[in-house]
């Protein structure tokens, strides 16, 4: 029963806890960082099946860097998919602070990059991602025990973050925690979830709090061509699926354009915007953007932005969100979406972020090894 006298332990010494390396913290982080993790690594890696595993998931403690934490963990994680704790989707043990309950949760990160940095998600785009999360999993978690709610018995900002990052959990009380075996089973069930939580991520469309699949794959195509890979990050369109979006956009689009009353006239195959449309003596160029998200983002090209401000006011935005795609016909076929137009539009400097470079070595002596 080590593992779960593990667990006991160091429920019991929670009730001491202090900042400070006290003696009860020193082996609250013995058991923590290395007795733990031990025993979950040698569980894994005697399970049948494990050398055939998918995606292999590490296993790692924590207690705090230099004062203690007030909440320590023991994750399983893939260093891929969360290269930190705040980081991706992973599995994690969190020892309430009281030490009354011990919770392994399917959990996510609870920060992200944003503008160069990591910025905290917002309390209601976590909520949004959990449910998300819970629908993916829905068929396997409708019957079980798990708990939708953690409670850490801390107003510590962190334990705060594991609750609202919490997707489902098993709760175990001190002094009831079940035996090795059923630990050891929850935990490969646990695994079981987070391997089809990976699955859906790479193949969804619309993950809330996450990049609209167009972006994804922009940055995607600009980080691989940028380091010359073949094997990079895989796309979550298809040729086939953007050309669907983007048909079905300016198919609404070019509806809404006829409905006001404007002669439409489709020309985003040969020129920098996407509709030319004519009304009495005016014009308009107007760039048509299409996605299966809310629209937060749209990927534009260098030509596209050039073109915009030299033509500004005589120019528009429409942006067609929440595009339903049935990638199942073939070839794909998107219907519905929610039209908004810009008009006139004005490409704002703050909103333009740089995807990638071109940079060019002319004014660098080429002509000798240094």
């Amino acid at each position: 029963m080590i593992m779960r006298s593990s667990f006991e332990e160091v429920l019991t010494l929670q009730q001491s806890w202090t900042s400070e390396n006290t003696e009860e913290m020193h082996r609250r982080g013995m058991l923590i960082r290395n007795e733990i993790p031990k025993v979950i690594r040698h569980h894994r890696n005697s399970r049948p099946g494990t050398d055939g595993d998918t995606e292999a998931l590490e296993v790692a403690g924590s207690d705090g860097a230099g004062r203690k934490t007030i909440i320590p963990w023991v994750r399983i994680f893939s260093p891929a998919r969360s290269p930190s704790a705040t980081r991706g989707w992973y599995l994690v043990y969190l020892f309430g602070a009281s030490g009354k309950s011990l919770y392994l949760s399917l959990i996510q990160g609870t920060a992200k990059w944003g503008n160069g940095s990591l910025v905290s998600r917002p309390a209601d785009e976590l909520s949004r991602r959990a449910e998300w999360a819970r629908g993916v999993l829905a068929a396997e978690i409708t019957d079980s025990p798990l708990v939708k709610q953690i409670s850490l018995d801390t107003t510590a900002q962190l334990g705060r973050g594991y609750e609202l990052g919490n997707v489902v959990a098993f709760r175990y009380a001190r002094g009831h925690l079940p035996a090795d075996d059923v630990l050891l089973r929850d935990l490969n069930f646990m695994e079981r979830l987070l391997e089809i939580l990976h699955g859906a991520l790479d193949s969804a469309l619309s993950i809330p709090g996450e990049p609209a699949p167009e972006v994804s794959d922009a940055t995607i195509a600009s980080r691989n061509i940028a380091r010359a890979r073949v094997d990079g990050p895989r796309f979550r369109l298809s040729a086939a699926e953007r050309i669907a979006i983007e048909r079905r956009a300016v198919q609404l689009a070019s509806a809404h354009l006829i409905s006001q009353g404007f002669a439409v006239r489709d020309v985003g195959a040969t020129h920098s915007y996407d509709l030319d449309v004519t009304r009495s003596d005016s014009r308009l160029f107007v760039e048509v953007k299409g996605t299966t998200t809310d629209g937060a983002e749209i990927v534009l090209t260098a030509a596209e932005v050039e073109l915009h401000k030299k033509e500004y006011p005589h120019n528009a935005l429409i942006v067609v969100t929440n595009i339903a795609l049935d990638s199942t016909s073939v070839p794909p076929v998107a219907i519905g979406g929610t039209l908004y137009m810009i008009r006139p539009w004005e490409v704002s400097e703050a909103a333009l972020r740089p995807i990638s470079y071109r940079y060019s070595l002319d004014q660098h002596d080429r002509g000798r090894p240094s």
